[in-house]
């Protein structure tokens, strides 16, 4: 039970399809549909018979949606197997034979650029393994920061009723930690960002560790949960991806999706690919222009391919595998998030706030780094509210300026603050059938769904693209069985998300929303208990990290 409650406090053709981003985009491409543009020069020839045989079994991975979970994906596909010392285009795709490369990977988006919209923005401590050996720890703590500090207050008074620093989740080795694979994950490079994060009231250099006093050359990682909004992640996520050569195609809708041998139980798989059949998956695309207009529909993958849908909640891998199947059900509540200039510092407030009402429940927290604050220069806040359902979006923003004057301190008036977006959002509590269908796969947000209270939805979605991660990388190589694997990645992460991430995420909910005894509530018991024990709280914070599971566990020795 200790496990679940802890979680709640926190809370990631063939092969070429014809459109690539080049390095010039971070948000939408230059070519035209149908164009392409040269992999620096250097394609990889699939059927080279210098690459290696396991480039047969699988030729390429195609991932659905440009994303937060497929970027990630992307990143650590690419990154695969490449040697520390990348420095230029050429280094990094190696020789012209293909040697040296990362695993062949293609994002295929239906839209025309990255979503915008206000969404995530905090990154939890069971998935930040996965973004430092993707290899962007270091830009996202350049860009964003490191929260300190969490608190749940009763409303009106905004009387304190539990709440901890996070301090002890500095300087933390990721040896023999849960979930976490051993040694630098697959990847033939060390960490990058050790134990540097720079949390609120910070100068650089002043993080100390666990047990550590803090000296530069502190050994360790910053594990306390990351803020970076997620429309900014996605960007670092995209300069990242052009650089390593992923082939990103705008514009390409999925209407259709299939696999290919999958056999039966009797071995008929294996006749036929003793025939010469290979396993793949493909899925059927339609390819508009900047008018919207279908210019073009085709099918993209095929044999030695694998496909993984990362395209959100809407997904449309997983209708094409289950229709609209999809079991759970939807919360009757709306909530609103809106990115908010609000001066929360002169009330003494921490950087993360849960107010506690049946009605009137909201979130406060940071999502830009403190400075100076003034009235005029307060800190960025997302600060998301709960609403009657089923208006439109014009009557939600006229309710605005009534709500904040009723629910935050002291009764703002429009003046006093500055609102730059405005997005209602449904709650779902959702899970698809299976996350596997042969070489179809779903990940994250295409593969289930979480009320946002705690974070569970974006990093047990980047949780699930590390764990997926580690079985196309054990295939790959030899290592791992595809069959097993990919079975196990289906069982197991449908696993975390009932035993896990499905139940804590309620009970947080239905905590932030007064509909639990805060007398009884074992979790603000349990943070009551170790309150001004840095060490305390941070080994009860590391226990957030059963969400994850080691696949690498059953790779080959």
């Amino acid at each position: 039970m200790l496990l679940f409650l802890l979680l709640l406090s926190l809370t990631l053709s063939q092969y070429r399809c014809g459109l690539r981003s080049k390095s010039s985009l971070p948000t939408a491409p230059l070519s035209a549909p149908g164009t392409r543009t040269p992999n620096f020069g250097m394609p990889i020839d699939l059927s080279n018979p210098r690459l290696p045989r396991k480039a047969k079994i699988v030729r390429a991975i195609y991932i659905i949606g440009a994303g937060p979970s497929g970027l990630l994906l992307a990143l650590l596909l690419s990154r695969h197997g490449r040697s520390p010392s990348i420095s230029s285009p050429s280094s990094l795709f190696g020789p012209p034979d293909g040697s040296g490369i990362g695993i062949p990977v293609t994002i295929l988006e239906a839209s025309h650029a990255l979503d915008s919209r206000p969404r995530a923005a905090h990154y939890g401590t069971p998935c930040i393994p996965d973004l430092i050996r993707a290899g962007i720890i270091d830009k996202i703590r350049d860009r964003g920061f490191v929260l300190s500090s969490m608190t749940w207050r009763k409303p009106r008074t905004f009387e304190e009723v539990g709440g901890f620093e996070s301090g002890g989740l500095r300087g933390v080795s990721l040896d023999g930690l849960e979930g976490v694979p051993e040694g630098v994950w697959g990847l033939p490079i060390g960490t990058d960002g050790k134990g540097k994060g720079k949390g609120e009231g910070e100068e650089e250099g002043e993080g100390k560790g666990e047990g550590e006093e803090g000296e530069e050359g502190e050994e360790g990682e910053d594990l306390r949960t990351h803020c970076l909004v997620l429309q900014d992640l996605c960007k670092v996520m995209l300069e990242e991806c052009v650089e390593r050569g992923v082939e990103v195609c705008w514009r390409h809708k999925v209407v259709g999706v299939g696999h290919t041998g999958l056999g039966d139980e009797d071995g008929e798989e294996e006749k036929g690919e003793e025939k010469g059949e290979e396993r793949g998956a493909w899925v059927e695309v339609e390819i508009t222009g900047e008018d919207g207009e279908v210019k073009e529909r085709k099918k993209v993958g095929g044999e030695g391919c694998i496909v993984v849908g990362a395209d959100g909640a809407n997904s449309a891998v997983r209708k094409g595998l289950f229709g609209d199947e999809f079991p759970g059900f939807t919360w009757d509540r709306t909530i609103i998030a809106t990115n908010t200039y609000y001066d929360f510092d002169k009330f003494g407030w921490s950087d993360a706030n849960f107010i506690i009402d049946p009605e009137n429940f909201f979130m406060a927290a940071r999502i830009s780094p403190s400075t100076p604050s003034t009235p005029s220069h307060p800190s960025l806040y997302r600060i998301t509210y709960a609403e009657v359902p089923n208006l439109t979006h014009a009557q939600y923003l006229a309710r605005q300026p009534f709500k904040f004057q009723s629910i935050l301190p002291g009764s703002p008036t429009p003046d006093q603050y500055q609102l730059l977006t405005l997005s209602p959002y449904k709650m779902h509590q959702r899970c698809a059938p299976s996350f596997r269908v042969g070489r179809v796969l779903l990940v994250a947000d295409a593969a289930h769904l979480c009320n946002p209270w705690g974070g569970l939805g974006i990093t047990g979605g980047f949780v699930d693209v590390g764990g997926l991660y580690d079985c196309l990388a054990g295939i790959w190589d030899g290592k791992a069985d595809e069959e097993e694997i990919l079975e196990l990645y289906s069982e197991k992460r449908m696993e975390k998300w009932k035993t896990v991430i499905d139940p804590v995420s309620q009970e947080n909910f239905r905590r932030v929303s007064g509909q639990l005894e805060l007398e009884k509530d074992e979790f603000l018991g349990a943070l009551k208990e170790v309150k001004g024990d840095e060490k305390g709280v941070g080994k009860v914070l590391l226990g957030m990290m059963g969400v994850r599971y080691d696949f690498t566990g059953h790779y080959r020795r």
